[in-house]
């Protein structure tokens, strides 16, 4: 949908309801409820807070739904990592192609004399680094390597660290990235700025769904519990 066409289903899901009872909203507080509810839309599928209890990846549907954002090689080239003390190695996720939202897999590309291997990244609690790291069934080694994510050395955002005494020379980081903006355009933002007109970015099948949670957030801020109910309704389909 466009975005023209998105503020014309929310003006007329909270009309159809309401009887044109409800205030107005102007271009800026619908592209602000549209992006919240697109971010939270993006939270619900990466999570298990909906209906289905389902998180990403574990239902088509899901797969599809943020298919969109899901970013992997060639989009996101191999990061070259840092070595932050021995034995620990540092990737930025804020040196990422687009904006990071949500890791889903990483491998690094660990060089030796001989060979080159590509060796998945498993995740451990940062309580049991230092265990898994004595463990031989945990420790970092061809089959994996243990890793857990932090705030990074720069205090800007977050980093994944890989513990290795192995050559790591790359690592391959796919995710799921923050969803464009949408804008209207032609009216300045509370940054000041004119933005162009821009729509949702997930896929189009979602439009409906956002613009749902975008009046179901109107209603709650303009107290209509007529059009919570019904949204809740909806939901159950749109599942």
């Amino acid at each position: 949908m466009s975005i023209q066409e998105l503020h014309y289903q929310f003006k007329l899901n909270l009309d159809r309801i309401d009887s044109l009872a409800n205030p107005d909203f102007n271009p800026a507080e619908i592209d602000f409820l549209l992006n919240e509810a697109q971010l939270i839309f993006v939270k619900q599928r990466m999570g298990t807070t909906n209906m289905k209890r389902s998180g990403f990846e574990t239902l088509q549907k899901r797969i599809d739904d943020l298919g969109n954002l899901v970013v992997n090689f060639p989009v996101q080239p191999y990061i070259t990592p840092t070595v932050v003390s021995p034995g620990v190695y540092e990737v930025d996720l804020t040196t990422t192609t687009l904006p990071y939202l949500q890791l889903i897999n990483a491998y690094a590309i660990v060089t030796n004399a001989d060979c080159t291997l590509r060796v998945p990244l498993k995740f451990t609690q940062h309580d049991d680094i230092n265990e898994a790291l004595r463990d031989p069934f945990n420790k970092d080694s061809k089959e994996f390597i243990p890793y857990n994510i932090g705030k990074n050395s720069n205090n800007t955002g977050s980093s994944i660290y890989i513990y290795s005494t192995q050559n790591i020379t790359s690592v391959a980081v796919e995710y799921v990235k923050y969803p464009n903006r949408v804008s209207f355009g032609n009216y300045a933002y509370i940054d000041g700025i004119t933005y162009p007109p821009s729509t949702l970015e997930t896929a189009e099948h979602t439009h409906r769904e956002i613009v749902d949670i975008a009046c179901q957030l109107a209603a709650q801020n303009s107290l209509n519990p007529e059009y919570i109910t019904v949204r809740e309704k909806k939901t159950v389909i749109h599942e």
